[in-house]
């Protein structure tokens, strides 16, 4: 006859363990717990999305919405992330070349948002209804670029010329007017929704 334990298989050993802990079966029910209060709190959320109970700017990857919400976030943030950079060179006197790079990728994400500005005029309006959103990016934030890019212009043509403190002033007004968009954009991203 065959004894039991030679039989036994390191997996029957593990099982033998769990079975006799009581440890091992609170974890386990802790588990099933945690999991199944995630899911429930999941589906509510999303139930009370749908009736329009939870209002919000949506950057849910999973929809055209989202997708849409996520570019306009990123682009803005880029643009506004080289207007700092490009502007903070020149505060720091860094060389031509290090000014010239950050120059450029501004004029890369300036090209980029510019050439989707309709979209996003028309996606507000399309995924946004009943919000001022549309008029909040035309009125306000694009008109804020414009003047931004303007002074950035006019810097990046007459830095050669201009004395360091003159730059300085004009590097902070720049900055000024990429801050008061930056709080616009709050504005923007932080309206409540109306999903009727």
């Amino acid at each position: 006859m065959v004894d039991k334990s030679q039989n036994e298989t390191r997996v029957d050993i593990l099982l033998g363990i769990f079975q006799n802990n009581k440890l091992t079966a609170i974890l386990i029910l802790v588990g099933i717990v945690v999991i199944t209060f995630a899911k429930v709190t999941e589906s509510g959320d999303s139930i009370l999305r749908t009736f329009g109970i939870i209002k919000s700017y949506n950057v849910d990857q999973a929809t055209d919405r989202g997708k849409f919400s996520s570019q306009l976030i990123e682009n803005a943030w880029n643009r506004m992330f080289w207007m700092r950079v490009y502007t903070e060179r020149i505060r720091l006197n860094a060389n031509s070349d290090d000014q010239n790079v950050a120059y450029q990728k501004y004029i890369d994400a300036t090209e980029k948002w510019s050439s989707n500005i309709m979209n996003y005029y028309l996606g507000l309006e399309q995924y946004y209804p009943k919000t001022d959103k549309r008029n909040l990016l035309e009125g306000t934030i694009q008109p804020e670029f414009i003047e931004a890019a303007k002074m950035i212009q006019t810097l990046k043509l007459s830095a050669d010329t201009l004395k360091f403190e003159i730059k300085i002033i004009k590097v902070d007004s720049i900055q000024y007017i990429v801050d008061n968009i930056n709080r616009d954009f709050y504005l923007l991203i932080d309206q409540s929704v109306d999903m009727k």
